[in-house]
């Protein structure tokens, strides 16, 4: 048995390492170095000279080896291994589409037969898959503060106290399998409506090889939103797209902040759900929950949402309630950020 489980452990860690060179990454170094001359270059627009200083956060040296982002080193390869395990290989995108494809025949959807050209059902089809797949993340990462089951699990990526570009990998793998269900399903749903209505036209409007827009999203700075660099891009351009100084502001700590930015691309969803905040060049921001699970290494990090789950439990059967109320399970912001 041990032979078999150390070539896969090696294989799932090098396949880990490989993502500093996979453009499909947003950690890619293209994107790393992409999001740094970016941003030199719109701080040099607007300060001259003294705004690449700015940047020296990104490079300092206490920031990546803090202990907080040694807690990311650790979840983001300990829990690649751990979700290897919990998604089996048959649970592949390409079977749920196919499922319902057949589904939707069954149901009576057919193809539209217009005679559309096939840039434009392309064009069509990029656009739907990405607005699909943009709202999804939000409306799941809404969820994940809304409700205290779900925040037990999400306060794991929010405990972190300094950011780096890997503190997207900071999660709970629990949280990375929902992450994962909602993409399977939402990007199945979409794919398999076009293969019914179009048949032999769709395909995604890529550049190398990635969707168009998470290309241009990983190459205009997506690394910044995790970092301690905050970039702006001006009111009008943030109503409509999550810059990194808005997410930033997702992640404090301040009361006036709680709950904001949910967005990943788009900041229209926050704007219909009244959770947009406006992010600034010049904001100071402290990062954590000021719970104990910030100072917590990946093993308080996997076990502690468990016991914060227990006790919700435990709440429920001491009130004694024969149906579950709603309000006993939503996150209490003092307790959350510990004000």
């Amino acid at each position: 048995m041990i032979d078999a489980f150390l070539p896969w452990l090696l294989e799932e860690l090098a396949n880990a390492g490989s993502s500093l060179f996979d453009l499909s990454k947003r950690v890619s170094l293209v994107y790393l170095i992409s999001a740094l001359l970016f941003a030199s270059s719109l701080f040099f627009y607007r300060y001259g000279k003294a705004g690449l200083s700015r940047l020296n956060v990104y490079f300092s040296w206490r920031i990546w080896t803090h202990a907080s982002a040694r807690t990311d080193y650790a979840l983001w390869l300990l829990n690649r291994l751990l979700l290897a395990i919990m998604i089996p290989k048959t649970l592949a995108q390409s079977v749920w589409i196919s499922w319902l494809f057949f589904f939707w025949q069954e149901q009576g959807l057919s193809s539209l037969a217009i005679g559309l050209p096939d840039i434009l059902v392309i064009a069509f089809f990029t656009l739907c898959y990405f607005l699909a797949d943009d709202f999804s993340r939000f409306f799941v990462h809404w969820c994940m503060h809304k409700n205290a089951f779900l925040w037990a699990f999400h306060q794991v990526h929010h405990s972190a106290t300094v950011l780096t570009p890997f503190t997207v990998f900071r999660t709970h793998p629990i949280e990375g399998l929902l992450f994962f269900l909602r993409s399977l399903f939402v990007q199945s749903l979409v794919i398999s409506v076009f293969l019914v209505l179009f048949p032999n036209q769709i395909s995604l409007i890529q550049v190398f090889g990635i969707l168009i827009t998470t290309f241009f999203f990983n190459v205009l700075g997506a690394n910044l939103r995790h970092s301690g660099v905050a970039l702006s891009y001006g009111e009008r351009i943030e109503k409509w797209l999550i810059s990194p100084a808005q997410h930033q502001i997702h992640h404090s700590n301040a009361k006036c902040h709680y709950d904001r930015n949910f967005g990943v691309a788009l900041a229209i969803w926050d704007r219909l759900f009244g959770s947009w905040h406006q992010g600034k060049d010049d904001q100071e921001i402290i990062f954590g929950t000021k719970q104990p699970i910030d100072k917590e290494g990946f093993l308080g990090q996997w076990l502690i949402p468990f016991k914060d789950i227990s006790l919700l439990f435990i709440k429920a059967l001491k009130k004694g309630a024969s149906c579950v109320d709603p309000d006993l399970f939503a996150p209490k912001k003092k307790a959350r950020k510990g004000e």
